[in-house]
């Protein structure tokens, strides 16, 4: 490679472009070897598992749901709630806007 890019001093734009095929060639081979590396098999065989659950765990996972309901219905209530605050603290800084008002027109 060295005495190509030797060969090529005269012509800059040619010696960039060899210099640039030979860098693309190594991005190729790599890229390729690693594809081949994660495509070979490990040996290691996946298995389905099915899973049984007792009476205790369907149990468990029932009262889970019911509290996942009961959670999804609180959040809209919580929601509500939160909007209420708001709108209250919004009122508030009316307020508060309006007595700084009034103490400052007394003051002038």
């Amino acid at each position: 490679m060295e005495e190509l890019v030797k060969a090529l001093g005269p012509w800059p734009m040619v010696q960039g472009i060899v210099i640039g095929l030979f860098v693309a060639a190594a991005g190729f081979w790599a890229i390729r070897k690693g594809l081949q590396d994660s495509r070979k098999e490990t040996g290691h065989v996946p298995r389905v598992v099915r899973i049984e659950h007792t009476d205790e765990e369907k149990r468990w996972q029932w009262e889970a749901y019911k509290q996942l309901g009961h959670i999804e219905k609180n959040s809209f209530e919580i929601a509500k709630h939160s909007e209420d605050a708001v709108e209250l603290l919004r009122e508030v800084a009316k307020g508060i806007n309006r007595m700084a008002d009034a103490y400052w027109n007394s003051r002038q």
